[in-house]
């Protein structure tokens, strides 16, 4: 006599199956349609097999007789889910949200480098590195275990700066500004003080004497950035 049996049974439909095979040996291996099944070793090949219960038939040979014995298995689906980050390639700064649908309930994880939630799967844009990361979500619904993946790119802000390096001026001429970093960019200032837009250069004669603070506002032509800078004009002293 001979005997089988899976002694796993309930499997998730992922990786293989060994069959615990007692008695005649020599034997073939058969069952329905939907289980893989290796009709020499017994093993079943679970990611290639149709969720489901299935009889497995060994049937072994001593010289002109047969025999038949059976064993039982069953084999579940596993979740699915399916995880994307809509906008990128995305710009160092702010969030960057997961849209995720399937499963829920699990987590997520990437290499060094990316800011990311485990448990919401939002990622830190301007906490993370700059470069093209892999972000898996883990998910279970209680039996089986699954992943999928996504990915996701972040570019670096471009970076400049600025300064006046005679401040504080006197209300007379012109303050001409230092920049280092990307070109191209807009000056702005709040109301009294009149700056050339594209050059940055100050007019102190027609500006109101005061302190000011000074953005300079620039793009590499995927993401953009600012930075400021303080001047200050002193009011030219009175005689009557």
């Amino acid at each position: 006599p001979a005997g089988i049996s899976y002694p796993g049974s309930p499997y998730c439909a992922s990786g293989t199956a060994t069959v615990t095979q007692t008695g005649q040996t020599g034997g073939a291996y058969s069952s329905t349609a939907g289980l893989s099944i290796n009709a020499a070793t017994g093993t079943i090949n679970l990611a290639a097999s149709t969720a489901g219960s299935y009889t497995v038939k060994y049937t072994p040979t001593i010289g002109n007789c047969t025999n038949t014995t059976t064993g039982f298995v069953t084999i579940k689906a596993l979740p699915t889910a399916a995880i994307s980050y809509a906008g990128g390639p995305f710009c160092a700064t702010g969030t960057a949200t997961v849209t995720q649908t399937g499963q829920g309930g699990g987590t997520y994880a990437s290499t060094a480098g990316l800011s990311i939630d485990a448990t919401t799967g939002a990622i830190n844009l301007a906490a993370s590195t700059a470069g093209t990361y892999t972000v898996t979500y883990n998910f279970t619904n209680g039996t089986c275990s699954n992943s999928t993946t996504t990915s996701v790119t972040i570019k670096a802000l471009p970076t400049a700066t600025i300064s006046y390096a005679g401040s504080p001026y006197c209300a007379i001429g012109t303050a001409t500004v230092t920049r280092t970093g990307q070109a191209g960019g807009t000056y702005s200032s709040t109301s009294g003080l009149i700056i050339t837009a594209a050059t940055g250069a100050i007019n102190l004669v027609t500006s109101t004497p005061g302190t000011y603070t000074v953005t300079y506002s620039f793009s590499s032509g995927t993401c953009t950035n600012t930075t400021t800078a303080s001047v200050t004009i002193n009011a030219p002293p009175a005689a009557v």
